[in-house]
């Protein structure tokens, strides 16, 4: 009896540890530990308002439901916690999503409206509604001239048939001040707003948009001419989308295909193609041309430019950084971070077969799904890749 009570009496009482203490242990938790640990109990939340979570280096990623699925909820992965996956509320799941940033999401509803939401917290912000700029917008061309195109209106029912294209997002996560671009119709027409507009404001050149990144408030664009283009948004109105100066056009070609693949020409060893802008942490400008082959392999190359003959050339390392295709971007991942692997491309099923993510690692050359088995038994619709920020 005396025993069992010396034990008790040697029971911690964590809500009674020194505000000191409970600093130094919040300081030295993991990114999703430290947002955890404020559920303590009252005393561990008071301290952990003061404190600053470790900088998260691992992008997670949120699994959008198949629509089939009779329990539709989209689903939220963290690289460095293995086989752990997190359902998410079932809002999330209405309105296909186009870009993220953060926690964030810019989703569209049937209308082509967009409007943001917060993966983790459901908080929502409506952005500029586009329904009353179908006159500048929204043009349907008619007759076959392309060089002297007809234009109209689209009607209300023509919008929603729209395709979109490339979407970006920044958001400040206190002012909740965010800037958003987008791309839309056969045109890839390009316009951008912010908080605080009333309207969208046009990215002139206003069409041939293939490809965009977003990074300290200028837009990067990959043009149909093949020349990037850069449009400051940092002021009241976008600037005139200008060439980014001595970078040639770029123009993609795959030494394993045979002839090299063109838009409009079928070849019958590749189902899909495409070329990515990348402007990695450190503000250098990428290209990346990826292949998808009928026999579902997939295959990469990575071109930055060379001014000592002021032309693209490959490169085969990434160093101690990774790339994530979805968000145009690079990461570090050095080897003291766990749940990224350096000199690789992490990127979602970019082809309507390919629902799944995937890891193409430079060095090797091999590619492989991501190894969580329990995101290999989830079936999903559609993938993007979330960087949590304190």
């Amino acid at each position: 009896m005396a025993l069992i009570h010396k034990l008790v009496s040697r029971r911690v009482n964590w809500s009674e540890l020194p505000m000191d203490v409970m600093r130094l242990v919040l300081e030295r938790l993991s990114y999703p530990d430290f947002h955890r640990a404020s559920a303590v109990c009252s005393a561990w939340y008071n301290v952990w308002r003061e404190c600053v979570a470790k900088p998260n280096q691992v992008p997670w990623l949120i699994l959008f439901p198949d629509p089939a699925q009779t329990k539709r909820r989209c689903m939220l992965y963290n690289p460095q916690e293995e086989e752990n996956v997190y359902t998410i509320h079932q809002d999330l799941v209405v309105d296909p999503c186009l870009a993220s940033y953060g926690t964030w999401l810019l989703m569209s509803d049937p209308r082509l409206n967009l409007y943001l939401v917060n993966a983790l917290t459901l908080e929502r912000i409506k952005v500029v509604p586009i329904e009353s700029q179908r006159d500048q917008l929204f043009l349907k061309q008619t007759g076959n001239n392309k060089y002297d195109p007809v234009l109209h209106m689209a009607s209300r029912a023509e919008v929603s048939g729209f395709p979109t294209g490339k979407a970006v997002v920044w958001i400040d996560e206190k002012a909740r001040d965010y800037v958003v671009a987008w791309t839309w119709g056969e045109n890839r027409y390009t316009a951008s707003c912010k908080k605080g507009d009333r309207a969208w404001r046009q990215i002139l050149p206003f069409w041939g948009c293939r490809d965009m990144v977003f990074k300290d408030h200028k837009l990067y664009m990959y043009c149909d001419d093949d020349y990037i283009r850069i449009s400051d948004l940092s002021g009241e109105v976008p600037t005139k989308a200008t060439r980014l100066h001595m970078l040639p056009p770029f123009r993609f070609s795959l030494g394993v295909l045979e002839p090299p693949p063109h838009r409009g020409v079928y070849l019958p060893d590749f189902i899909d193609w495409m070329t990515n802008i990348v402007v990695t942490i450190h503000g250098e400008v990428l290209m990346v041309g990826s292949v998808l082959k009928r026999d579902l392999t997939w295959h990469f190359r990575i071109y930055k430019f060379n001014s000592a003959n002021n032309d693209w050339e490959q490169t085969v390392s990434l160093g101690n950084q990774a790339l994530i295709l979805d968000l145009g971007t690079t990461v570090q991942a050095s080897l003291d971070i766990q749940g990224i692997t350096r000199n690789s491309i992490y990127f979602s099923g970019i082809h309507p077969s390919q629902k799944d993510v995937f890891v193409f690692n430079l060095s090797s050359q091999r590619i492989q799904r991501l190894s969580a088995s329990s995101i290999s038994r989830t079936p999903f619709s559609d993938a993007r890749w979330l960087f949590p920020t304190p």
